[in-house]
């Protein structure tokens, strides 16, 4: 699919993902609006080249004016934390509400940003694409993004061309959890305990998802799912040397390890190819930690 001239949505365009995506596809000449819920980010996003929208998911009217004239939907949105009717509004009835308006509209494109949390909370195992999903999960945010997939694969029955990409731990030197944020954390305390040195992390940067973002979109697929890894890294690789840079002491929690593998073999052979590597960002993530102590 060109892009160029394209009109694109991108929602949760504050997040760490969203925000790059959206400047991602303004530089290839994309016309690009970005659905945020505070209007202290408008400013910004408009000096960046993004038509920003004050709205929400949920409100039926501003989707319903924002979907005219669009291509393609970037569905980044989602709410992560543990609150049951927030969790519900945005990830259930929020992806629900976008899905019904992108089908009305002719949304030639929706891609949805799952997670690898559908498949549950395994100790162990292997997981591709074919693997089924749960259907519930005690967990709320698991719960959730699976009913979100269960969504959408009743809106592809409906004629809405979907393909969904399931990253795992979303890594960034900026604004992420799993990158200055994890350091922001080890700072605060002596002790580490909430890694476990022999746990293995579903791994992506988050360029290299942008990456994956565009190359679905550049090949014109319809209707897949994609494993969105850049591979199964273990936390001796990872977090724990972040504790090392940071000379912090490392508690190992007590529960059991946790060591489920993940395939990323679909998209390597649509001709996925990282930009940025795990070495690399673990290194530049270390080069940070030791610049805040």
């Amino acid at each position: 699919m060109e892009i160029v001239g394209k009109n694109i949505l991108v929602t949760g365009v504050t997040g760490t993902l969203g925000e790059k995506v959206a400047i991602r596809f303004v530089n290839e000449g994309a016309n690009v609006k970005g659905l945020i819920r505070n209007g202290n980010y408008f400013n910004k996003y408009r000096d960046l080249g993004i038509t920003p929208i004050i709205g929400e998911l949920n409100d039926s009217e501003i989707l319903f004016d924002v979907l005219k004239g669009i291509d393609i939907v970037i569905h980044c949105a989602a709410y992560l934390g543990d609150e049951l009717e927030e969790a519900v509004n945005s990830n259930v009835s929020g992806v629900d509400n976008i899905a019904k308006f992108s089908l009305a509209a002719g949304i030639k494109k929706f891609i949805h940003i799952s997670s690898l949390s559908v498949f549950g909370e395994p100790t162990e195992g292997y997981f591709d694409e074919t693997t089924p999903i749960i259907q519930q999960h005690q967990e709320v945010y698991v719960d959730t993004k699976s009913k979100s997939e269960q969504i959408l694969n009743s809106y592809i029955i409906k004629g809405l061309d979907v393909i969904i990409l399931r990253p795992g731990a979303i890594c960034a030197e900026e604004n992420s959890y799993w990158g200055d944020r994890q350091i922001s954390r080890m700072l605060k305390t002596d002790i580490i305990d909430w890694v476990h040195p022999e746990d293995i992390v579903p791994w992506i940067h988050v360029d290299n998802l942008v990456e994956m973002i565009h190359l679905v979109l550049s090949k014109g697929v319809s209707n897949h799912i994609y494993n969105a890894i850049d591979g199964n890294f273990s936390e001796e690789e990872f977090r724990v040397r972040l504790i090392t840079a940071l000379g912090k002491k490392l508690k190992v929690p007590n529960r059991q390890k946790e060591c489920p593998v993940y395939s990323n073999t679909k998209i390597k052979e649509l001709g996925y190819r990282p930009i940025q590597t795990f070495e690399q960002t673990i290194s530049n993530l270390v080069s940070l930690a030791v610049s805040q102590l």
